[in-house]
C-alpha cells in the first residue's frame, strides 16, 4: 500500500479527528471527550496519511514546554491499522518536534494496569515506538488510571 503523509490545516484535522472517532467508538467512547479533542486539534500541529487521495490518520502534535513536544491525539482509521503508517507518523512527528528544538516527546495513555484489551495495544504500539512510562497518574474526574509516556529524541 503506498501513502503519502503531508502536515494538514486545522479544519481538515478537526474533520479527520471527527471520522476517525466515530470509527472506533472502543476507544473514543466518551462524547465529551471526543468534542475537546476534535476542537483541540486545531491548535496544534497536525500530521495526516493519505491513501488514493482520502486522509486515514492523523497525529495531534502540542508544544507544552520548550523541550518537549507531546502526542495530543491519534488515531488511524480502523482498515488502515497495522501497515505501518502510525509509526511513520510518529517518526514524522518526531523529526518536527527535533526540527522545533524538542528535546522529549510524551503521550498519555491508558494505564496498562487497566486492562483494557483496546488500550493494551495502545500501549504496546507506544512501546514499540520508543516510549517508556514515566509514571501512571489519575486525573481529577477520570475513572481510570493512565499512564504518562515519554521519548528521548536524540
Amino acid at each position: 500500500m503506498t501513502y503519502t503523509m503531508e502536515r494538514i490545516s486545522y479544519d481538515i484535522a478537526e474533520q479527520l479527528c471527527r471520522l476517525i472517532t466515530a470509527d472506533l467508538p472502543e476507544y473514543f467512547g466518551l462524547p465529551g471527550c471526543n468534542e475537546h479533542y476534535a476542537e483541540g486539534v486545531s491548535s496544534r500541529q497536525n500530521f495526516a496519511v493519505q491513501v488514493d487521495g482520502i486522509y486515514v490518520s492523523l497525529l495531534s502534535l502540542d508544544f507544552p514546554y520548550p523541550a518537549n513536544a507531546s502526542i495530543y491525539w491519534m488515531g488511524i482509521l480502523r482498515e488502515y491499522q497495522r501497515k505501518g503508517m502510525g509509526q511513520a507518523l510518529v517518526d514524522q512527528a518526531s523529526i518536527y518536534a527535533k526540527s522545533q528544538n524538542a528535546q522529549t516527546m510524551t503521550v498519555e495513555t491508558l494505564a496498562p494496569t487497566e486492562c483494557d484489551e483496546n488500550y493494551l495495544k495502545t500501549y504496546r504500539f507506544y512501546e514499540s515506538c520508543e516510549f517508556r512510562p514515566l509514571f501512571n497518574l489519575k486525573p481529577e474526574g477520570y475513572e481510570w488510571n493512565m499512564v504518562y509516556m515519554i521519548k528521548k529524541l536524540d
